[in-house]
């Protein structure tokens, strides 16, 4: 198969193009539907035109419907879409591409989809949906998941196909709330991710942004220690990976821990632990759940999306080899660009 890729790459290479070009508007359509022809045009930085072509192309064979409400992917658009993913996927050398950010990383697994997460929206959505099939694959029954929050993890949490049913899985928030939207905590991850694996779950309930005088008083109750044994206990552990301007908003840190994260020269955050470049860790927050010298022996996945997470992944990646990665292509170029001019 790569080699016919190759040879249509060299013999035609707007075929390829074409591709890419109909694999993008049915992936906006599937994660927006239904969405109407200048929208989809503006998201997709093209011409209304060429987009209203497309449309009509993808309609006449039944890929994409069309009504009062926009634009939608029919259940035979559903299915080349996902095929499609796999073709570009040979298109772009991915499976090059991660073999390389693997070395590069130290890591025992990457996936690489399609696109930027920083430029298109949708991607975040792709990413969540390729970490969902990763954890299928990887789960047993008897499994203790725990998992993380912010706006990734919870694409993550929808992607789980609601017909996946495996029971005797327990699934636990990794670490308390940040007293943010409640779609992107922990807490409510866990629950969706149970709930969609017909599995069953068990919450935290506790801010993660406490002072430690109160973590400690709250860590002694025998509710809290019985959920921490739990979440100690999981075999998968699967996180979101934050940059600094991110937690800084998301925790609400106060003007001396900035100081601090600037003098350290912190670029990124998991579990209330910064990091700078060299995988160091530069300070920490008090936080009630996982952290990184909990992870040894543990299946790790860490989902990221977006090219602003490159430096945040190297350093968070920097002292955990062995760890996986679920990310999209802008991610995974940039952080190689950046590791190579080091």
């Amino acid at each position: 198969m790569e080699n016919l890729i190759a040879l249509q790459q060299k013999i035609a290479p707007e075929f390829g193009e074409v591709i890419e070009r109909r694999y993008a508007i049915l992936r906006h359509v599937y994660f927006s539907q239904p969405v109407g022809r200048r929208v989809l045009a503006s998201r997709l930085r093209a011409p209304e035109r060429m987009i209203r072509n497309e449309i009509d192309f993808l309609k006449d064979r039944g890929l994409l419907a069309v009504d009062v409400t926009g634009v939608k992917v029919t259940r035979e658009g559903e299915d080349i879409l996902w095929k499609l993913g796999d073709y570009v996927r040979l298109l772009r050398g991915f499976a090059h591409l991660e073999g390389e950010l693997a070395r590069a990383l130290g890591l025992a697994r990457v996936i690489v989809v399609p696109g930027d997460a920083d430029e298109d929206p949708t991607v975040k959505k792709e990413v969540g949906r390729a970490a969902a099939r990763l954890l299928r694959d990887i789960v047993r029954d008897g499994d203790i998941i725990a998992v993380g929050g912010g706006t990734t993890m919870a694409a993550v949490a929808e992607a789980v196909p609601a017909s996946w049913s495996r029971h005797d899985v327990t699934v636990v928030p990794a670490r308390g709330g940040l007293g943010e939207d409640v779609e992107k905590q922990a807490d409510t991850i866990a629950a969706t991710m149970a709930k969609r694996m017909g599995g069953v779950y068990r919450l935290l309930n506790v801010p993660d942004d406490l002072p430690a005088e109160t973590m400690s008083m709250i860590a002694d109750d025998p509710r809290i220690r019985e959920i921490m044994d739990m979440i100690k206990k999981a075999r998968i552990v699967m996180h979101g990976v934050g940059t600094i301007e991110e937690m800084a908003r998301r925790r609400n840190l106060s003007r001396e821990e900035m100081e601090i994260l600037r003098s350290g020269r912190a670029v990124g955050e998991t579990f209330g632990y910064y990091f700078n470049r060299s995988g160091e860790i530069v300070h920490l927050t008090p936080s009630m759940g996982l952290r990184p010298e909990d992870m040894a022996g543990k299946e790790v996945i860490a989902v990221a999306a977006g090219a602003s997470k490159a430096e945040a992944i190297i350093a968070v990646m920097a002292n955990r080899p062995r760890e996986g990665l679920v990310c999209d292509e802008g991610t995974a170029r940039k952080v190689l660009e950046i590791l190579r001019q080091a």
